[in-house]
């Protein structure tokens, strides 16, 4: 999100020419990314999205870091801050970006689930404002002037999430959310992918209409 926040500012500190135009084209790279989480998050599934994404943009911020901090002001860094922040964009576009507030809606107990998703959003916001104020401090040039070398930093949250992902978030793909109460009391987050549930919402529908026909017949033998 910083990319966005001070993708124009940033570019033109580390020397960038027509820094403007290159953050249309990371914002049309975001655009363009964000459908083909439509597809992924139900082939793939959320946690593996999750996973793989946080892979992906933890390995691109570390190239532009360590390239940005060993070359630094050379076209080569140039062209490599831009490529590899457009491929970042890429996978928080279809990964994070719209996975993680699937995993939100799904993932909290029903009678818990409006508050757990307020908070949750309300945390997502939080810190986007400490990130998007402290970020000024570490860039510029009268202050942290970390240039480059910040992506070290958002490198390592991008690690963070890795693990996050991989202890922390269970798969919900294709169950429902009383299916997601039940396979969260019945194991762990890295051995989810592997859960299946003992019945399918036909198989209650149709326990349902059964109960329901067996008590009219009840009551019309009674009559």
């Amino acid at each position: 999100m910083l990319v966005f926040y001070y993708g124009t500012s940033f570019f033109q500190q580390v020397g960038l020419t027509n820094p403007f135009l290159i953050s249309m084209i990371t914002t049309a790279v975001n655009v363009a990314s964000t459908p083909i989480s439509f597809w992924t998050i139900e082939k793939l599934g959320r946690r593996t999205l999750l996973i793989y994404g946080a892979i992906g943009m933890l390995i691109c911020e570390f190239i532009i870091a360590i390239v940005g901090t060993v070359d630094p002001g050379s076209k080569a860094a140039g062209y490599c801050l831009i490529i590899f922040t457009c491929i970042y964009i890429f996978f928080f576009a279809s990964t994070w970006g719209p996975a993680a507030w699937v995993v939100i809606g799904e993932i909290f107990p029903l009678p818990i689930r409006a508050k757990g998703v307020a908070l949750s959003t309300a945390s997502n916001w939080f810190w986007n404002f400490v990130i998007g104020y402290i970020t000024p401090y570490m860039v510029d040039k009268d202050k942290g002037n970390l240039g480059s070398k910040v992506f070290f930093v958002w490198g390592a949250t991008c690690t963070l999430c890795v693990v996050f992902a991989y202890l922390m978030v269970p798969e919900t793909k294709g169950l429902s959310l009383e299916q997601v109460d039940c396979m969260l009391a019945e194991t762990t987050p890295r051995t989810s992918v592997k859960w299946m549930p003992s019945s399918t919402y036909a198989d209650s529908s149709e326990k349902k209409t059964l109960s329901s026909l067996n008590h009219e017949h009840l009551e019309h033998t009674n009559v």
